[in-house]
């Protein structure tokens, strides 16, 4: 499905720009596009996986995960655990240790609650595991991640907030590095553009701003205030002579 929105061979992306058709109420966006872009990553090789999942991970948190290539990876779609159902836990192996990755998308809707990411960590992970885990929230804009760490910050670090525009950058740097993901690169970055996140290239484009000559004579020259204006002269006046105006006009004195 991925290539048959690429290549314009289907509109069903418009889903996830509000369309519906007559009498559709509920369209499962976020399941839909979690399977769409990670789906094919899935089937990639190890190397591919790891690759993504760690630089994805280690902007801003360099620190994140051993030395050294990984051996094993594993993505599981929505698993679930003592009644917790993240959108997907991601698996890494270095050896004999295992780096978990519980992800959360989200897509043009709320969390469910203002604690599901809290749920999602103390529930879905036991206290061993969550030595070696990091949680990420990813969605359009992420102050709903940046809300629930300053309600209660159970994550010390381990929450990673990822919008979708930070995904299309890093599928960018991806893209020239590993050659094992850049046709999955490829066709993520075009459908993400359909959906509106595209990267933003600044104003290389925009020629120097050309001045405008300078003119020797100008019109207006500025204001300095009221210090070299002359304070007119008043004219005299009699104050014994009575002056009044008449209803027809005219002064009378």
């Amino acid at each position: 499905m991925l290539h048959a929105i690429t290549h314009n061979k289907s509109r069903v992306y418009q889903r996830y720009l509000g369309h519906r058709e007559p009498g559709e109420k509920r369209v499962s966006e976020e399941d839909e596009i979690t399977a769409l872009v990670m789906g094919p990553l899935a089937f990639l090789p190890v190397s591919a996986i790891g690759a993504f999942w760690m630089a994805l991970a280690k902007k801003g948190k360099p620190e994140a995960f051993p030395e050294g290539p990984v051996a094993h990876a594993e993505m599981r779609f929505w698993p679930r655990n003592n009644r917790i159902e993240p959108d997907m836990l991601v698996e890494l192996w270095w050896g004999a240790e295992k780096w978990s990755l519980l992800i959360e998308f989200k897509w043009r809707a709320p969390l469910s609650g203002d604690d599901q990411l809290h749920k999602q960590w103390n529930n879905f992970l036991s206290e061993d595991e969550q030595k070696r885990a990091l949680h990420i929230f990813i969605a359009p804009e992420t102050s709903a991640g940046i809300e629930a760490k300053g309600r209660d910050d159970i994550w010390k670090g381990r929450l990673l907030l990822r919008s979708w525009y930070e995904v299309l950058n890093t599928l960018h740097e991806l893209k020239s590095s590993e050659l094992l993901l850049y046709r999955w690169s490829e066709e993520v970055i075009c459908f993400l553009e359909k959906l509106g996140i595209r990267p933003f290239c600044g104003f290389k484009e925009l020629g120097a701003l050309e001045l405008a000559p300078q003119r020797t004579e100008i019109f207006w020259r500025g204001f300095d205030g009221f210090a070299d204006l002359q304070t007119p002269e008043a004219p005299s006046v009699n104050v014994s002579q009575q002056i009044f105006f008449s209803a027809a006009g005219g002064r009378h004195g």
